[in-house]
């Protein structure tokens, strides 16, 4: 009986090691997302978001890092975890960690204005004031009916570097 119980063991480990690495190769070839292996909800993925987000408030920036990065390795699809990278790493005065996570947030929702804005505001910061224009009036060009607060920050950045 013991024998039988320790390879339906081996058998059921060697199912689960193939599973996985067909999973991997999945997931190395961008066909699945780790949030798909895992199987965590986007209500359990935006949980930890809030609690990144909070830390993120209360100063401690290192923490909020590391759980951003998690979920972005978790979730690369979702632009709010790359802009919340960019401002950590804006916060901790690497703005060209802060440009990269913002740049990748444009490629996953690139109709999205704030993080044109955000990384306008680094650009005026590195004097790269064309870089910052382009970036400004893609977002007034593009802004909806409800971006008023997102507008106005636009505009007064674009003022700054006319």
């Amino acid at each position: 009986m013991v024998a039988h119980v320790s390879d339906d063991r081996r058998i059921g480990a060697t199912q689960l090691q193939q599973k996985l690495h067909a999973l991997v190769g999945q997931w190395s070839q961008g066909r699945v997302t780790l949030k798909q292996i895992v199987g965590l909800s986007d209500e359990e993925l935006y949980a930890l978001a809030s609690q990144g987000y909070y830390l993120f408030l209360q100063g401690k920036t290192e923490p909020a890092r590391v759980v951003f990065e998690g979920l972005v390795a978790i979730d690369p699809r979702n632009a709010y975890y790359y802009r919340a990278l960019g401002a950590i790493y804006w916060r901790l005065k690497e703005p060209q960690k802060a440009l990269k996570q913002f740049t990748y947030a444009i490629r996953v929702a690139p109709r999205e204005i704030s993080s044109y804005i955000n990384r306008a505001e680094i650009h005026v910061a590195l004097q790269k004031f064309d870089e910052a224009r382009t970036d400004l009036e893609f977002a007034l060009g593009n802004a909806g009916p409800f971006d008023g607060a997102l507008i106005s920050k636009a505009r007064a950045i674009l003022r700054m570097v006319t």
